[in-house]
């Protein structure tokens, strides 16, 4: 049976992160996989363009680290934080304020990838020629490196080559994305249309555009695969609420423009003043959360927009499973995880009406127009009130079942061997 070699050199620099993205999640989830079913799997290092084996007592200590630091455990700091807010104590969670910390500081990104080194790549990491792949299936699921013609070159042995493009963001919204994303993306498009690699994708939705895109760029595909995402055993434990003596929606995911958090504050002040309740935002800031955080504007007297960054999935979870819902207003997503987390986790979950949202949540969400916040506004305030509309979402929430994580990367695997 054909070996596979997964690149694994996101992870190696983001494994020291207190929580991880979407596409953390993924490169973890096949890691973890790889490691308990396919004892023959390599795990590569590729930046630079040069080929680098981990060595096997390497690759699960980083796989490790990072699946414990990611996941957290019940009771934990992050655990503790949430249980303090949902108990009515003050001070867990801030006011949702602009920081320096939300730029960008290149120095905290140098001071991660230091400690990355220091951990992981040291005395770990054996250099290989391209032949040494002869015959193997290479997984890239996180685009890193692929805009790098050199790292093709190295990868002239492998026998497939499978490649999991997430969504173009980065070309249709470059202001959202890092400096140098778009053009990074353009480049790497380039590379994949001109060499016999396999594309998947995250969702029809996503399929559509990246070919959108590519054909902007003059150049042609064949249709990519689509496999979503597995959700993690931590969101699919079906337990009740915990007491809370909070009302409030949560809003997981990056803070950031496309999220369209202004909606929310719009239709927050919609509502009657009497309807106290806190809006929590549970993620990481994105490039522009300052702008994002200052255009919420004020909100009125009674209701809270608050931040709970650094929670491990066990104690985003728990603050999940207590909030009235999760709200998920983005104006574009190509899979979105916090949506199928709060749903696996019974969650009742309001969502913009865009097309991944219909792609797989349309029977078990409500979908909303994300530019309508009167709409917004009084589902709010139905869930509020345990009205109907909250009881139906909860029914809706219960009968939503996630794919089988083993289902899902087996699928990978079999693509990735796949003539």
């Amino acid at each position: 049976m054909t070996g596979l070699a997964l690149d694994v050199s996101r992870l190696l620099w983001r494994a020291v992160r207190a929580a991880p993205g979407g596409i953390d999640r993924l490169e973890l989830a096949m890691a973890q996989h790889l490691l308990a079913e396919e004892p023959g799997a390599r795990f590569l290092f590729t930046d630079g363009g040069v080929i680098r084996t981990l060595h096997p007592k390497l690759a699960r200590r980083l796989v490790g680290d990072a699946a414990a630091r990611w996941a957290g455990y019940p009771g934990d700091a992050a655990c503790l934080r949430v249980a303090t807010y949902l108990a009515g104590g003050e001070g867990a969670f801030p006011l949702a304020r602009a920081r320096l910390m939300d730029r960008q500081v290149p120095l905290v990104d140098a001071g991660r990838n230091l400690l990355a080194g220091l951990l992981y790549r040291h005395g770990g990491l054996r250099r290989e020629a391209a032949e040494s792949l002869s015959g193997s299936a290479y997984l890239n699921l996180s685009h890193r490196n692929l805009d790098n013609p050199t790292l093709f070159a190295a990868l002239s042995g492998a026998r497939h080559l499978l490649c999991y493009l997430h969504d173009d963001i980065p070309l249709r919204s470059p202001g959202l994305a890092a400096p140098g994303s778009a053009q990074r993306f353009r480049h790497m498009l380039r590379q994949l249309a001109t060499r016999p690699v396999r594309l998947v994708t995250n969702s029809a939705a996503s399929r559509a555009r990246i070919l959108e895109s590519a054909a902007m760029q003059g150049l042609r595909f064949a249709q990519p695969e689509v496999v979503p995402p597995p959700v993690g055993s931590v969101f699919t434990q079906r337990t009740g609420p915990p007491a809370s003596a909070r009302r409030f929606f949560q809003v997981p995911g990056l803070v950031t423009t496309r999220k369209n958090l202004a909606l929310l504050a719009e239709a927050c002040r919609r509502m009657p003043v009497s309807s106290g309740f806190d809006i929590i935002l549970a993620g990481a800031p994105g490039l522009d959360a300052a702008q994002v955080l200052a255009s919420l504007g004020g909100t009125p007297p009674g209701m809270r927009v608050l931040r709970a960054e650094r929670l491990t999935d066990h104690a985003m979870a728990q603050l999940m499973r207590a909030s009235l819902a999760v709200l998920a207003p983005s104006r574009e997503e190509g899979f979105d995880y916090p949506v199928h987390e709060a749903l696996a986790a019974g969650v009742p979950v309001i969502a913009s009406d865009i097309p991944a949202h219909r792609e797989y949540v349309a029977d078990f969400a409500v979908l909303l127009d994300p530019a309508d916040p009167a709409a917004w506004s009084l589902a709010l305030a139905d869930f509020l009130e345990h009205g109907p509309r909250h009881t139906a979402a909860l029914a809706q929430a219960w009968r939503f079942t996630p794919p089988s994580p083993g289902k899902l990367l087996n699928m990978l695997a079999d693509l990735a061997r796949k003539p």
